[in-house]
Order: C-alpha cells, then structure tokens, then sequence
C-alpha cells in the first residue's frame, strides 16, 4: 500500500460521493438521493465518515451514521457503522483495521458509542482487532404466511401449492401518515422504559425514517383512542432473497396493549399474505416488550444457519460513561437496519 495514503474523519460532501459511485458502483441502496437522506437529513445529526484518500480519491472508507441511544434513565449518543469499503487495489495491508480503529477515537468522533451489524467479512475485524462486544446473530423471527414458501423449499415443484396461512383480518387499524403522529413521542416514552438499550425515537426521526425515505413505500398502521396513539406497526413488502417477504420494521404499543399490538398483527400480516408476501421477518429479542405480541401472532425464532445472509450485532463503548449503556440488553429492530 502507497506510504501516500492518509486517513481521517470527514463530513458528508463530495468526495465521499464519488466515492460511492465508485466503491458502490450499481448498488441501488446507495442512490445519490439515498445517501443525501441517510447521511444530510438524520434528525440525530450529521454522518461522518472515516475515510483513506490517495492522490485526492477515497481509496477506503466506513460511514458512521449518529443514533441517540437511550437505555432506562440513561442517554448517549452513538454511531452505527455501516458501508465498509476498501479498494481491492489497497486491500491486504489492515487500512479496514486502521479505518476502524480511528472511528473509535471519542474524542474525534464526538459521540459514547461505536455500534453496527457487520456481516461474515467485517464482523472478525470489529471483534477481533478494534474489540468490540459480540452480540451474536441479530435477533431475527420468522412467520411463514404461504404455503409456497414453505413447499418450495423442499421441492420446487410443491411451490406452485400456494395458499395463505394465515386468515382474513376480523378487523381493521387506522393507516398512519406523517401527519397522524403527535401522540408518538408519549407512546415511545412509555414503550422505551421496559426496552433496556435502543435507538431513541421520536416522531420527527419516526417521520424521517418511513416517510421521508426516497423510493420506499412503507405501510404504517396504528391504534386509537381518541387522540392517544396506543399501538403502531410498520411493514414493507420487498422482494429479495428469492421470495416476496414482508419485513415487520417495528411494533410497539404501550406495556398494557400487548393484546392490540397481537391483533394488529395478525392482521398486517394477513393484508401481507394477501398481496403475496410469501413469510414475514421481524426483529425483536426475547426480552422486549413486543415479543410476546410477535409470538402470539405465530412468529417463530428463525435461526442462524437457515437464514439466506449473515448478519450479526456488536458494540463498543467509547468512554467509561457508555458501559453500562452497552453492557444492557439491546432492543433491535429492523427500523435500525440500513437498506430495508
């Protein structure tokens, strides 16, 4: 590797631009409108960017994108990293270990927490070399909605069997756009106590993260009373990994709806099935308020080894003040996934 090759941390702007178009040359997720979104338009701040330039051209990078964490009484601001990348001309010499290494330097990132969801290439760099605590595989759940998906796994031909499994809705949710949630804020409040560590929401970055999004059309449903939001799910239907899945980006309620947030569910799920959605994916733990809901609405632990991709869980505090935020139970979903 060229003695030339200088590192640092940058903001958002051009050169990181042409660096994407470069590193990540037709990958839709990394769209120019994409990355103004994630990147510029973040309610919880500005990404940063630890980047190895050669000769003025970005030559490796890993973006840090800024999440307020909140865990019981306790808030921290941490950054998720994402969109590792190094030149295949410059590989081989540790500049991913050295890119990694200076966006642990709190005092230059300006944030308590280093956190992500590396897949089987990077997760032996971020645990092994720049120390950060494995979580394992991300907490994923599973619920088979046709019977195609589950015949054609064990023969091709058995897909062409394909029914929905689960029933029609026996009632109907209020669909949410950005406009219907004011009452967001006192809801997550209430859900968030019982969650250990998580991304904070809030209705503005709620906003950001379904609505803004350039390109994806998100369904969002909530329950009602009156002006008071008790209950919301998200949902998108994508087709990826040779299925047409239904990702379930986030269900919550307050602690004493558990029975709405099954039913409404159910009934997403349904809606799902129905427009060919051939199994559902959600994240959620064991320990968070939302997993009794999921597994009464039919989802199952989907694991590791039957899964199309890995992708696993760590973190790193950057200060002593952050332990404990680390060291809680995390409450993931798939609202903190960076391509869904």
């Amino acid at each position: 590797m060229s003695s030339s090759v200088k590192l640092s941390l940058v903001s958002f702007g051009d050169d990181v631009r042409r660096a994407y178009a470069r590193l990540f040359a037709g990958d839709p997720d990394k769209a120019p409108a994409l990355l103004d979104w994630r990147f510029a338009a973040n309610p919880h701040g500005a990404a940063k960017f630890a980047v190895a330039m050669d000769g003025g051209e970005v030559v490796g990078m890993i973006a840090l994108v800024p999440t307020r964490l909140r865990s019981g009484g306790k808030a921290a601001l941490g950054y998720q990293a994402i969109d590792t990348m190094v030149d295949e001309a410059y590989r081989g010499h540790g500049l991913f270990v050295k890119l990694g290494a200076l966006a642990q330097v709190a005092e230059r990132l300006g944030g308590s927490v280093l956190w992500g969801l590396p897949n089987a290439n990077a997760a032996p760099g971020w645990y092994g070399r720049l120390g950060w605590r494995n979580f394992g595989p991300v907490p994923m759940l599973i619920r088979p909605l046709r019977s195609g998906f589950v015949l054609g796994r064990m023969h091709k031909a058995f897909g062409r069997l394909d029914v929905p499994m689960v029933g029609r809705p026996s009632e109907t949710f209020d669909t949410l756009g950005p406009a219907d949630l004011q009452g967001f804020d006192e809801l997550w409040g209430d859900f968030a106590s019982s969650s250990g560590t998580s991304v904070d929401r809030s209705a503005a970055w709620l906003r950001w993260r379904l609505f803004d999004k350039p390109g994806t059309d998100y369904r969002v449903v909530g329950a009602r009373q009156g002006s008071r939001l008790d209950a919301l799910v998200a949902t998108r239907i994508a087709d990826k990994h040779g299925a047409r899945l239904c990702y379930v980006m986030d269900a919550l309620a307050r602690p004493s709806d558990g029975e709405s947030l099954t039913r409404m569910l159910r009934s997403e799920l349904a809606a799902a099935a129905a427009a060919g959605a051939g199994a559902a994916l959600a994240w959620c733990p064991a320990h968070a308020p939302a997993y009794r809901s999921y597994r009464r609405a039919g989802f199952l632990p989907f694991p590791a080894r039957f899964r199309p991709i890995e992708i696993n869980f760590g973190a790193r505090p950057l200060d002593a003040k952050a332990g404990e935020i680390v060291a809680a139970p995390w409450t993931l979903s798939l609202l903190g996934s960076d391509t869904n």
